[in-house]
């Protein structure tokens, strides 16, 4: 993981420019200050976490003619709301959106409000593993409407911060090419790779903890896979699907139990989908070795 600051418009033209592709900076706050914490995968990724004060920037049309890639961004926008401009078309992000846009055509980017956070994901077209027509539709569009394979690829980005390899990058690639498809063609696809498929079924469980009847079958059945290549993608990490199941809806529990949750034992296990509370209580005692009345005690002494 790489990092460079800058504290004016002429420092940050400069690190922007060795990061992602040359910009002009058109107005800046008078305290400005702009960090880049970015991640190399190989020629055609990378993933940056990006911070400012506020600040507007044009990429011109004179420098995107001599844009040397085929690069696409990718961009979670984090916190304060700002603007994206490309082609004639113009959306306003918040917290929670995401665009993509060509970085070999001219685009502005409005992000002047205080308090800027964005994660970018710099990614070559071709490299996506999908027709390149889809990747144009989605930059033409600027706003990425795939929520659920969004928070697939933006917990997977999250996760991976700072021990990027040739796996993380390729399971990248293949989400945001997943996300990019299912936004453009308003389908559900899922991902081509194991690891990507992996990281869909993990959402997929997180998103459906209260659930009591999710199960192996449940789960195999909602991504159209066999239980036999289920099971086969949790090998590698010495778990069954059941068994990350189970840690999960615990682990939701638990945060419940220190947190402010104020409902009963009980009502904590239905919530995590366990259907009653002597199952949850055993599974949560072999978990943490405390019963979960002892564990919400000992976090509120904390």
């Amino acid at each position: 993981m790489q990092v460079v600051e800058a504290l004016s418009a002429d420092q940050w033209e400069h690190v922007t420019s060795d990061a992602f592709v040359p910009l002009n900076c058109v107005a800046i706050e008078p305290d400005f200050h702009g960090r880049i914490e970015f991640e190399r995968f190989d020629e055609t990724l990378m993933v940056s976490h990006v911070t400012t004060d506020g600040l507007a920037v044009d990429r011109t049309a004179r420098q995107a003619a001599h844009a040397n890639s085929d690069d696409i961004h990718l961009t979670f926008q984090l916190g304060a709301p700002g603007i994206v401009r490309q082609d004639g078309h113009e959306a306003r992000v918040t917290a929670g959106s995401v665009t993509t846009y060509a970085t070999d055509r001219a685009y502005q980017l409005d992000y002047s409000a205080p308090g800027q956070r964005q994660l970018l994901v710099q990614v070559s077209k071709r490299a996506l593993g999908i027709p390149v027509d889809l990747v144009e539709a989605s930059c033409a569009r600027l706003l990425v409407a795939a929520p659920d394979a969004a928070d697939v690829l933006f917990a997977t980005l999250t996760e991976s911060r700072g021990r990027g390899d040739a796996v993380i990058g390729e399971t990248m690639r293949d989400l945001a090419g997943t996300m990019i498809r299912a936004s453009v063609t308003g389908a559900r696809v899922l991902p081509s790779t194991r690891r990507g498929m992996l990281a869909t079924v993990r959402s997929f469980m997180r998103g459906n903890l209260h659930d009591t009847e999710l199960d192996v079958a449940h789960i195999a059945e909602a991504h159209y896979i066999s239980r036999r290549l289920l099971y086969e993608l949790f090998e590698p990490f010495d778990e069954t699907p059941g068994e990350h199941l189970r840690r999960l809806r615990l682990h939701r529990a638990a945060g419940m139990l220190a947190g402010s949750d104020v409902g009963t034992v009980t009502q904590v296990a239905a919530r995590c989908g366990f259907a009653d509370a002597t199952t949850f209580t055993r599974a949560f005692h072999r978990e943490f070795g405390m019963l979960p009345r002892e564990y919400r005690v000992r976090a509120g002494s904390l």
